[in-house]
């Protein structure tokens, strides 16, 4: 069971730690709207890490089958939703110059409640996210079928995935603090090109499996 343990910590780091858009938005949310809201966005994500852990190892060959289906379109939209998403916020980085940061950005808008169910949507969209479970679905088909290791593995992966969001929560919060307003601005807008970088790529690589 400890062996299980740690594999799901390490398969919890490997999907949390590669700096995506959804930990350039927990950062982001953090520097915006402080250290609970950034937490709150964290812990949003490791929610996701750890629902689709277990039905990863609870449905395993059965998940790649139906994930494979509507994987391409799944790329498409959330490439175009990841868009939308930097678009506004360069938008939302003009609005700001005449505003306060946190009521001129309506992602940090509302409580720490609304970001976590927010970012719960935006990580279950993530394409990365649903291939690396995917992956983890096929391979370790026979994990599932060991109760006690699939509970050691679900809980050393999402303890793992969650550790390392809250952390970026934390940075974004000190770095919110700390920064000069010029210096967060210019972050802000490296972050909003960021992520309209990731959705293009996504939306074309969507587009290839389609042709």
């Amino acid at each position: 069971m400890f062996g299980a343990l740690l594999a799901g910590m390490v398969a919890g780091y490997a999907i949390a730690v590669p700096v995506g858009v959804i930990a350039v938005l927990i950062i982001e949310t953090g520097m915006i709207g402080g250290l609970r809201r950034g937490f709150a966005a964290g812990a949003g994500a490791a929610t996701v890490d750890l629902l689709f852990c277990s039905l990863a190892l609870a449905l395993g060959g059965l998940l790649n089958q139906i994930l494979a289906v509507a994987l391409h379109p799944l790329q498409l939209l959330s490439g175009a939703i990841l868009i939308s998403i930097g678009v506004r916020g360069l938008f939302d980085l003009r609005a700001s110059r005449v505003a306060s940061r946190e009521t001129a950005d309506p992602r940090v808008r509302g409580g720490a409640r609304q970001l976590y169910l927010r970012f719960i949507a935006l990580t279950a969209m993530n394409p990365a996210t649903i291939l690396y479970f995917l992956a983890l679905a096929i391979g370790l088909p026979g994990l599932g079928s060991e109760p006690l290791n699939a509970v050691a593995f679900t809980v050393g992966a999402a303890g793992a995935s969650l550790s390392w969001q809250l952390l970026l929560g934390a940075i974004g919060a000190a770095a919110g603090r700390l920064l000069p307003e010029r210096a967060i601005t210019a972050t802000r807008l490296i972050g909003q090109m960021l992520i309209i970088g990731f959705g293009t790529n996504i939306a074309v690589t969507a587009l290839h499996g389609f042709a």
